[in-house]
């Protein structure tokens, strides 16, 4: 097919969004193509493997890819997971417990498989390739349907003893709080994820606050999302300004207490809610200072910049660097 006789698979497994690519061994993305498909989030383990693995399908298909040209498939998933074992250990949103993910790609497509929590393999691509390149200790998080998170320290993924390291989203704030899929209560992605701010508006709505956000809405709660809000700010609502300054300060706080942890080079922050980043950047900075010992600078918070294909260029990584 192309001049190159190897080549990896990558394959992102969201909780709304499952994309697939292809790369060159030496860290080309084939003709600028991802395929995205939506998941089958809260469908069950099987629904949500058979998803996924036909993203890969298509791939294979797209570039008329021999089973040889293919030298592995890197995989970026949410956990808790062990990458060692290749197992979900426990995935709520994909109803994943102890699921053999590596073992069943491996079988279907008979080649070398690599699986990691998306948080690290953001972590891990910011860092060689994104924002934080070249820099050796980078923490990561994103800001999406949850808030996940990857540590790469001393220029390695940091997976923690039992590769459970970098579950940001789940830090309870309260313990009297809502209750969370993970079975704690009052997890930071209750309150500063994407999914947190769509049910907070739900709430405002059928309470009868008045804004723009839900005039776009057409006063229809099932299309209350974030882009939504986002357009809803432009406009100067004061509704949506007040949740993404809101938003920015839960921010702040939260990646105070991993800045006082680790004393990271910097934090690069992505997912989906980054993209209204100039209505709660300033907040975000003053909470973070506020909060913070370490010494922060401007240039201590940093922003994707590979944006939706970072966990895609974070698999890559990591199954080209482990063959």
């Amino acid at each position: 097919m192309y001049t190159n006789s190897r080549y990896y698979l990558a394959l992102d497994i969201g909780g709304t969004k499952t994309s697939g690519a292809l790369f060159t061994a030496d860290a080309v993305l084939v003709d600028d193509y991802v395929y995205t498909v939506e998941s089958q989030t809260f469908k069950g383990e099987e629904a949500v493997y058979h998803n996924s693995k036909g993203v890969l399908d298509h791939v294979i298909r797209h570039f008329a890819l021999k089973r040889e040209e293919i030298a592995g498939i890197g995989v970026g998933s949410p956990g808790p997971l062990d990458s060692k074992r290749g197992v979900i250990i426990h995935a709520p949103l994909m109803r994943w417990r102890n699921f053999p993910l590596v073992e069943r790609l491996k079988a279907d497509f008979e080649t070398a498989v690599m699986l990691d929590n998306d948080g690290n393999l953001g972590a891990l691509a910011e860092q060689r390739c994104g924002a934080a390149r070249g820099l050796e200790n980078v923490l990561y998080m994103t800001v999406s349907t949850g808030c996940g998170g990857g540590f790469v320290l001393n220029g390695r993924i940091y997976r923690g003893h039992g590769g459970g390291a970098g579950e940001v989203g789940h830090m309870s704030l309260d313990p009297d709080g809502p209750p969370c899929p993970c079975g704690s209560r009052g997890c930071f992605e209750l309150y500063a994820s994407g999914t947190a701010m769509n049910r907070m508006m739900r709430e405002d709505m059928k309470r009868g606050v008045e804004s723009r956000v839900f005039e776009l809405a057409e006063g229809e709660p099932e299309r209350i999302s974030g882009k939504v809000l986002h357009q809803a700010a432009l406009l100067g609502d004061w509704y949506a300004l007040d949740l993404l300054r809101g938003e920015g300060r839960l921010l702040g706080r939260g990646i105070a207490n991993l800045f006082n942890l680790l004393d990271p080079d910097v934090i690069v922050l992505g997912g989906g809610v980054t993209k209204s980043r100039a209505f709660f950047h300033d907040e975000l900075m003053d909470s973070l200072k506020k909060y913070c010992i370490q010494q922060i600078s401007g240039d201590s918070v940093r922003y994707s910049v590979l944006n939706d294909r970072v966990i895609l260029y974070g698999a890559f990584y990591l199954v080209s660097e482990s063959i």
